[in-house]
């Protein structure tokens, strides 16, 4: 139904580099809003060259982070880009982490606001891992909690982490938001998820981390066989 676009650094000397070993660099001197914008124009890109084929209703999901709004108008700049590829702004989902909201949160919460206004998707991502309250969860305007991967990683051995699975997903149903799963790796948490009523669920399970145009021909793929990506 969707991907979330990741960023990866092919460095000529240093070759392949996971976000780990840059973001927070990128972070610290600031460049990292540069780097967001530019994941954010390759989104919109990809979006817009999907038009007229079969996948032109999937969505992706774009991360921002707490440094961009420091440096530019976060939504000034979204709406810009997207207005630029006449892109449909729900196929561009918003994600932001707690952590977004701990600094201006009723700028933040505004920015949010204008975002769904103009029919853009926020997803309240990694939720769970930071400052989670219910106050924060009845006062963001989200429409995607996604489930941080540490507790679908340990809830098949784990049942204080099953029984949050459970009370997390309680909680979005509630809310009447959908709730994605992040880091589904095997079968078996797989279908726990499913008898637990999750929505959407992402994660190794179903691919790794792929190229646009290999991601490109694994939608055909899938859509080939009658499967779902």
């Amino acid at each position: 139904i969707g991907a979330e676009v990741l960023v990866r650094w092919i460095h000529p000397k240093l070759g392949f580099l996971s976000p780990a070993d840059f973001i927070p660099v990128f972070e610290d001197n600031g460049m990292i809003a540069e780097l967001d914008k530019y994941m954010w124009r390759s989104a919109c890109e990809i979006i817009a060259g999907w038009e007229g084929s079969r996948y032109d209703d999937l969505f992706i999901s774009i991360n921002i982070s707490p440094k961009d709004f420091f440096f530019m108008d976060v939504y000034e700049e979204i709406k810009s880009i997207v207005e630029e590829y006449g892109v449909d702004p729900s196929r561009l989902r918003i994600e932001i982490t707690e952590t977004v909201m701990m600094t201006d949160m009723e700028n933040r919460m505004r920015i949010l606001q204008d975002f769904k206004n103009d029919g853009f998707i926020v997803e309240m991502d990694d939720f769970g891992a930071g400052y989670s309250s219910l106050n924060m969860v009845t006062t963001i305007p989200f429409d995607v909690m996604k489930l941080d991967m540490k507790f679908v990683r340990n809830m098949t051995v784990d049942d204080k982490s099953r029984r949050m699975v459970e009370l997390i997903i309680d909680i979005a149903r509630f809310m009447e938001v959908i709730v994605v799963a992040e880091g589904v790796e095997t079968e078996e948490q797989l279908n726990m998820l499913k008898e637990m009523g999750c929505q959407v669920i992402q994660g190794y399970y179903f691919s790794r981390p792929l190229p646009a145009e290999e991601f490109g021909r694994l939608i055909e793929k899938e859509m080939g066989s009658g499967g779902i990506c």
